[in-house]
């Protein structure tokens, strides 16, 4: 079964990814890149190609939605629990769901400030921040992954934080970002439980500690600029890492914008 590691794009994904992997992979909690592949991106070749041909994919990139579930399916004829990295929203297109009850044993999703988020995207993706800002109100956003540009089915940051969110089949829970950075050790041991629900792992508490002293966003950021993360495409993928850098980076019009259509979630996750 499938377990989710699930954001919209630039909300600490890799974050989390860091740490989750360096605790279940790792011996004693000391964390290097590699560790990642174990929880790889669901939408690329490897996964979808062996059940389509790609030029159909090249023509018409939607239709990467008829092939989610087979997609899934054999990915889950292996057994045992599979971590996979998304910004898929879950939802459905031409009534072909991402995933359900079958597939997904459960999601761990990562929300985050959709100011930050819109400061954060224009950085790495070489666009001016007005421009993000209009990606993340975008209910039809899509991003596209590897060298024959696979779907992933964004949304808007409201879509994609919704549909995750809401009542599912499969259990689930959610992680601010902003806590994550202001208590790493209490929302990580949350995870690390919500884990231990689901899979055959202890709580190891010096393992933890260890956890977060080596994945500390600063080291990750070392790292990057030592050795270079594959992940990375314009810029650095580790830039600030803080939680209020986006208020001297976005205008007063774009703030006001983003708050007006995301009033009522900005308000619930007390972003307002």
């Amino acid at each position: 079964m499938i377990l989710w590691i699930s954001s919209y794009p630039k909300s600490g994904n890799t974050w989390i990814r860091s740490l989750i992997s360096t605790y279940l992979y790792s011996d004693k909690g000391e964390f290097k890149f590699d560790l990642l592949f174990n929880i790889p991106k669901f939408i690329q070749e490897k996964y979808i190609a062996p059940v389509i041909e790609l030029d159909k994919l090249i023509k018409n990139p939607l239709k990467i939605s008829e092939y989610w579930e087979s997609a899934q399916l054999r990915i889950n004829l292996e057994p045992g629990i599979k971590f996979f990295k998304t910004h898929n929203a879950c939802v459905a297109h031409n009534n072909k769901w991402f995933t359900d009850e079958r597939n997904t044993i459960g999601y761990i999703y990562i929300v985050r400030d959709p100011r930050a988020v819109a400061c954060s995207l224009a950085y790495h993706s070489n666009a001016s921040i007005e421009t993000s800002v209009n990606d993340i109100l975008n209910d039809n956003q899509v991003g596209y992954n590897g060298p024959h540009k696979l779907a992933e089915i964004s949304s808007s940051w409201k879509i994609n934080y919704l549909s995750w969110k809401k009542k599912k089949k499969f259990d689930g829970i959610l992680i601010k970002y902003e806590d994550l950075i202001d208590d790493t050790e209490k929302e990580f041991t949350k995870i690390i439980k919500y884990l231990k629900n689901i899979m055959n792992i202890e709580i190891n508490e010096k393992k933890i500690s260890k956890c977060l002293d080596s994945c500390k966003f600063s080291k990750l950021r070392e790292m990057e600029d030592m050795y270079g993360f594959s992940e990375a495409t314009n810029n650095k993928f580790f830039r600030i890492g803080s939680k209020d850098s986006w208020k001297n980076e976005l205008s007063d019009n774009l703030r006001r914008k983003i708050e007006a259509n995301l009033k009522d979630e900005m308000f619930e996750l007390g972003y307002l």
